[in-house]
């Protein structure tokens, strides 16, 4: 995906490392110069230093092609206006950080459902917005090496009818089935519509996802 992250924060750092480690191609605007002469050394990014509310700047990013555009910055009027515009070009997935509950209903109102608040888990919430399907990061462990999420086999994907508890890159911990929650052996096969909660590293959990929806 091409996307866009409007600042360059301690959230739009780490967000735009973890993104960019997916291949994402990832474009980072950040208004403050030294931070952004800092990030453009350390981040496999295009780091421009602008206003990212913009218009020409957010053209010159390529705005008008992109994907997503994810504003984090900690200043809600900010990213508000950088939806606006991103929804005024009609851009797929529009994500903005809202760091002041009470402005949730701005957001809503211009018709922005994907808000993430200011938490722990706002990198989790962001990368979940963008994942397409029955996919959900619960969490990363170990500084963001591996990840435990949650999926649904869908029918005639690669997975149903897996044996065991291992999986690509990853483990099995559990297996949500018809209302039971089981903890699965080398002996047991997975089941359409089962939902499984994986652990893996991180950069395996595409694969595994790939495997969830692909049919055999």
């Amino acid at each position: 995906m091409k996307i866009i992250v409007i600042g360059g924060g301690k959230i739009g750092e780490h967000l735009t490392k973890v993104l960019s480690k997916k291949k994402h191609s990832i474009t980072l605007i950040e208004n403050e110069k030294d931070l952004s002469n800092e990030l453009a050394s350390n981040l496999d990014a295009l780091v421009i230093n602008q206003d990212g509310t913009t218009m020409s700047i957010l053209k010159e990013g390529g705005i008008e092609e992109c994907d997503a555009v994810i504003s984090v910055t900690g200043d809600d009027k900010t990213n508000l206006m950088v939806s606006e515009i991103a929804k005024g070009i009609g851009v797929p997935k529009i994500i903005a950080r809202i760091n002041n509950p009470g402005n949730e209903d701005l957001f809503v109102k211009l018709g922005i459902s994907q808000v993430v608040p200011v938490t722990q888990n706002a990198v989790n919430a962001i990368e979940n917005s963008l994942i397409e399907g029955n996919i959900r990061i619960i969490s990363k462990i170990g500084d963001g090496k591996a990840a435990i999420f949650e999926v649904v086999v869908q029918s005639g994907s690669e997975l149903e009818n897996h044996k065991g508890n291992e999986i690509y890159g990853g483990m099995i911990s559990a297996i949500y089935r018809n209302g039971a929650v089981t903890i699965p052996d080398r002996n047991m096969k997975v089941e359409a519509g089962d939902v499984l909660i994986i652990v893996s590293e991180d950069t395996h959990m595409k694969k595994i996802i790939d495997m969830v929806g692909t049919k055999k």
